[in-house]
């Protein structure tokens, strides 16, 4: 069964409530994975951040995917 983004988000949370850098790291290299940043993937992503749950440096690196992903739109 393939997992979405919404459940790795929720896995990388259960340890400490907050995704560091590295986490973010391999969360961009999922959703890039594919070329593409899916509606679903940009909504998990938009929640996480509105929701405070990267630390500092893995908010800055995941807004910034989300940014330039909807700048191609």
């Amino acid at each position: 069964m393939a997992r979405t983004l919404a459940d790795v988000i929720k896995e990388v949370l259960e340890d400490d409530n907050k995704i560091s850098k590295y986490e973010a790291k391999v969360i961009r290299e999922l959703i890039m994975a594919d070329g593409v940043v899916s509606e679903e993937e940009r909504s998990s992503l938009e929640k996480a951040l509105h929701n405070n749950e990267f630390d500092e440096e893995a908010h800055a690196l995941l807004s910034n995917l989300l940014l330039r992903a909807n700048m191609k739109d």
